[in-house]
């Protein structure tokens, strides 16, 4: 072959290559949650974790993975976007503890009333082999894995429109709680009556008097205004909460190996972001809170015993009866770990 003929080949292979590159679609990620779209501090660690997985997933891949977001519930509901990411019409949704207790009813364990002693112990726990358990059982029951387990902005504490300082100020309050059966039992075991209500609801509901007090996370809280209508602020710390990200594993088989683990990475990355995130907005909030005009207080070590004692066995003992035959052996499996945690520190 001479070198004109060298060359000509080498150009038409080298346009070739260019040409298919040209044509290759990138792979559209299409991501649903029901946090905010834009970063800010206080803010959603979900929000940060996402962003962090965008960016990650789309520098690493040279743009050949695309992430796709949808923010602030724009796909529907949380149990709707799960739904639509176990049927691929999305393949990643951002959920919630609560929402995902519906699906697979050991996850309610994570929320077992003070269960976790704090953050960092809860991280241990969920970054661990009980996290691990968790996320295959919830892939073997629902079609999606666990690509990360952040915090959900943290504990659940109770908010209202009069002072609660015990589970006495409960008695008759009509109550919002999350459609978690252990959450449900263990206000009633406060002496509340329990209402059920959407978050996307919970602000009007509060407003009308449907119902008088809810429970969630500080920030949660906050970015939904809901002090204008529940001032008060009584800071147990009863349960902790998660914001899973999950990818429908369908979708995720199809992937290369390379892109699996760029995705697994990301995930990885996505839950140290979301931790982070969460912590310091934690640091912050409530001084954002006050300054709107609620009113926090802190329980006595006395009063904290009192919701443990009223609130803990039946929770336990609900959970136990919905996740059936090895609910104990869950139970037992997640304060072993959260021990060993703690010895750890």
């Amino acid at each position: 072959m001479n070198k004109l003929a060298a060359f000509a080949l080498g150009a038409s292979m080298a346009l070739g290559s260019m040409v298919g590159a040209a044509v290759a679609e990138p792979i559209v990620i299409k991501l649903g949650h029901s946090s905010e779209g834009d970063l800010r501090l206080p803010g959603s660690g979900r929000t940060a974790c996402v962003a962090a997985m965008k960016n990650y997933l789309e520098v690493a891949s040279a743009g050949g993975l695309q992430l796709e977001v949808h923010p602030d519930g724009a796909l529907g509901n949380a149990r709707t976007m799960i739904e639509s990411a176990q049927t691929g019409v999305i393949q990643m949704v951002g959920a919630y503890t609560s929402i995902m207790v519906p699906f697979a009813p050991e996850i309610s364990v994570t929320q077992i009333p003070y269960v976790f002693r704090d953050s960092l112990t809860a991280w241990k726990v969920m970054d661990g082999p009980l996290g691990d358990e968790l996320a295959a059982s919830f892939l073997k029951k629902t079609g999606l894995r666990v690509l990360a387990w952040p915090e959900g902005a943290g504990f659940r504490n109770i908010y209202s429109e009069k002072p609660v300082h015990s589970p006495a100020d409960l008695q008759g309050m009509k109550m919002r709680v999350p459609e978690n059966p252990g959450l449900l039992a263990m206000f009633r075991g406060w002496g509340a009556n329990t209402v059920t209500i959407t978050w996307s609801e919970l602000y009007t509901s509060l407003q009308s008097g449907m119902a008088e007090g809810h429970d969630t996370e500080l920030y949660s809280m906050y970015s939904k205004k809901l002090y204008e209508v529940n001032p008060y602020v009584t800071v147990t710390r009863h349960s902790y909460n998660l914001h899973p990200i999950l990818i429908n594993e369908e979708f995720f088989q199809s992937l290369t190996p390379e892109n699996q683990t760029l995705i697994l990475q990301a995930g990885d990355l996505c839950g140290r972001v979301g931790n982070a995130q969460s912590l310091l907005s934690s640091l912050v909030v409530k001084a954002a809170m006050e300054a709107e005009g609620a009113t926090f207080y802190y329980p006595t070590d006395a009063e904290i015993e009192e919701f443990r004692a009223l609130g803990q066995q039946p929770y336990v003992d609900t959970i136990v009866r919905k996740i059936g035959d090895e609910g104990q052996q869950w139970v037992d499996k997640i304060l072993a770990a959260s021990k060993a945690a703690e010895a750890e520190q």
